[in-house]
């Protein structure tokens, strides 16, 4: 019984007032500009003579969806819900030159893309892989609120030793800041699906309320953030103090993922 709860619905306080309320106004129309059609979350649908990295596919009970992040500051993230490999890019007309570092290196090109599809021929070394994504119509112009951005997304790795209860603290901070900005992408870009495949993530969103997984169905991917099992268990733990807490939402607004945005950053404000 003392599990119940936490597989409930967390719901939200409507209190009438429009402290939280956000908006994203319309969609822009990217249709011509190859940058901004291109700076978003792509998730791969195919893929011809892959590289173990362009398997979809689930290992020891986690998700591994591959896809690829190109943003406005040159940052290249392939896979935040697989197999991640970060890096540079340069593009010049069709052609994008992928640095990884350590000598290692890719080039890119752009056979199509459009609102819809990404498709592109990668080559690393003498492996030729043809590559087709799906778009996610996230769109963030402002890089300093790109999810996926280095300083926003380091919370993902692995920390090398046991962490004082402040950074377990912070980890659990810039995770829910994650996904703020995660949602916010989705909501400008004007999306009307959203996924959260791959990546670790143990909060399920409803219109009018979120919940935490159970502490005995925890994705592992979120787990494996933190240094050991006893680490997550402490993050869970401050994050199950927090979600008991009532926050501000909007009731009248239609779309579950503009509404909780706010509500994310009321979480990542109340986790102290």
């Amino acid at each position: 019984m003392r599990h119940l709860w936490i597989l409930a619905v967390i719901f939200l306080l409507g209190c009438g007032s429009d402290s939280g309320k956000t908006s994203f106004g319309t969609p822009p129309d990217r249709i011509g500009d190859t940058t901004a059609l291109l700076c978003q979350y792509w998730t791969l649908a195919d893929a011809e003579n892959p590289l173990q990295r362009d398997v979809i596919t689930k290992e020891n009970g986690v998700d591994l969806m591959p896809g690829i992040v190109f943003m406005t500051n040159g940052q290249l993230l392939e896979n935040p819900g697989g197999l991640m490999i970060r890096g540079t890019y340069s593009r010049s007309g069709d052609a994008i030159n992928a640095d990884y570092g350590n000598n290692k290196s890719a080039v890119y090109k752009i056979l199509e893309v459009n609102k819809e599809v990404l498709r592109m021929e990668r080559k690393v070394g003498d492996e030729i892989t043809s590559l087709k994504y799906q778009a996610t119509d996230t769109w963030w112009p402002d890089i300093e609120t790109n999810p996926f951005r280095i300083e926003n997304s380091s919370w993902m790795q692995k920390p090398p030793q046991a962490e004082t209860d402040a950074q377990i603290l912070q980890r659990c901070k810039d995770y829910v800041r994650f996904f703020q900005y995660y949602l916010e992408g989705y909501a400008r870009g004007g999306a009307t699906r959203i996924s959260f495949v791959g990546l670790p993530n143990i909060l399920n969103f409803y219109q009018g309320g979120i919940g935490l997984q159970s502490d005995k169905n925890l994705n592992l991917k979120w787990k494996d953030c933190f240094y050991n099992d006893e680490d997550a268990m402490k993050g869970y733990a401050m994050m199950r103090h927090v979600m008991i807490k009532s926050f501000v939402w909007d009731p009248k607004e239609p779309n579950f993922i503009v509404q909780a945005i706010p509500v994310l950053r009321q979480i990542g404000d109340s986790l102290k």
